[in-house]
């Protein structure tokens, strides 16, 4: 059942790519509990079945991006990152993965999701690019105003605390240096 919603979730119902993704961090190790979650996600699924994909853009030159991670939500202590990426309404390349490294605060667990949803920003970008666009800088929406900070102004202006993140995550702020991503805050219930 959860190699079918794999299946299903990225190409026609992104609204169930989290719970798909934290079933397949289960597989081998199916509770009682996992499998009523699963459950749940089937009847959700049957009684949403006319539920579909609506995509309407408002600037073809305007990416924007959500991204949001959860701090230690796996069993193993990982994070957990999701985002989207979007012309205006509805979502294309929606993610949501477990992160693969263990991290020390939700600062850093946000600032490896932003990181890693990059690399989709970065591929749309190129793509739109390609199409003879000129696009504007891409908006990446955050809850997290110390991650803002720190995609805003690397590490040299942040803590000590900071010394531990790897160099990778700051690839993002060499992006905003060049002007290709502006980041703004979002509330976490507006995400």
């Amino acid at each position: 059942m959860t190699a079918k919603l794999l299946f299903l979730a990225p190409r026609a119902r992104p609204d169930l790519l989290t719970a798909v993704s934290f079933f397949c961090t289960r597989v081998k190790q199916l509770t009682e509990e996992d499998w009523n979650k699963l459950s749940r996600t089937i009847r959700y699924l049957e009684k949403t079945k006319d539920l579909f994909l609506s995509l309407e853009a408002k600037d073809l030159r305007q990416l924007q991006c959500y991204v949001d991670s959860a701090h230690m939500l796996h069993h193993d202590l990982k994070g957990h990152t999701g985002g989207f990426t979007s012309f205006g309404s509805g979502a294309f390349s929606p993610k949501s993965k477990k992160q693969r490294l263990n991290s020390c605060s939700s600062c850093e667990t946000e600032l490896i999701g932003a990181s890693e949803c990059l690399k989709h920003i970065t591929w749309a970008r190129n793509f739109m690019l390609a199409q003879g666009y000129k696009m504007k800088a891409t908006i990446l929406y955050q809850d997290n105003e110390s991650v803002i900070e720190l995609i805003n102004n690397g590490r040299r202006s942040s803590s000590s605390k900071t010394k531990h993140i790897d160099n990778r995550y700051f690839y993002i702020h060499d992006k905003f240096k060049q002007g290709e991503i502006l980041v703004k805050y979002l509330p976490t219930d507006k995400m």
